[in-house]
């Protein structure tokens, strides 16, 4: 049917069982790695760290407020006013970014599944058991 393309019948069954590991293996082990990894982490890490500070300038917010109303203003010297702006610009760049193996894979997408596979495969004993099954089950 492909032969025009000189893809012969094995042809078919590599790519039958790449894309089988591909779908059942191959893309969560991908969300794995890049969920395991340092930039995403920090990442996050500052982003929750912004949430929270959110949170605590809007109860300082509050505070100085409530306090201003009876007692006369008075300095609140842990109030930061760039906290939401600091927020929402972590927040959209950490939605632009692109992970690191991502950008690994589009700079090379015709890669054999091998490789790819090399590249979804963290090292050391800590390694998600999903990612040390064998691919040709």
């Amino acid at each position: 049917m492909y032969a025009e393309w000189g893809v012969v019948v094995d042809d078919n069954q590599k790519l039958a069982k790449e894309m089988y590991w591909l779908i059942t293996e191959g893309f969560g082990s991908f969300l794995t790695v890049v969920s395991q990894s340092e930039e995403f982490k920090s990442s996050l890490e500052s982003i929750y760290r912004a949430y929270r500070d959110v949170g605590y300038q809007s109860g300082l917010k509050d505070g100085y407020a409530y306090s201003a109303q009876g007692l006369g203003r008075k300095e609140t010297p842990l109030y930061n006013s760039n906290a939401k702006k600091q927020l929402s610009k972590l927040d959209k760049e950490f939605g632009e970014k692109t992970p690191a193996l991502l950008e690994k894979i589009l700079v090379r997408p015709l890669m054999s599944v091998d490789k790819l596979k090399a590249l979804l495969t963290p090292a050391g004993p800590s390694s998600p058991k999903s990612l040390s099954r064998d691919a040709s089950r």
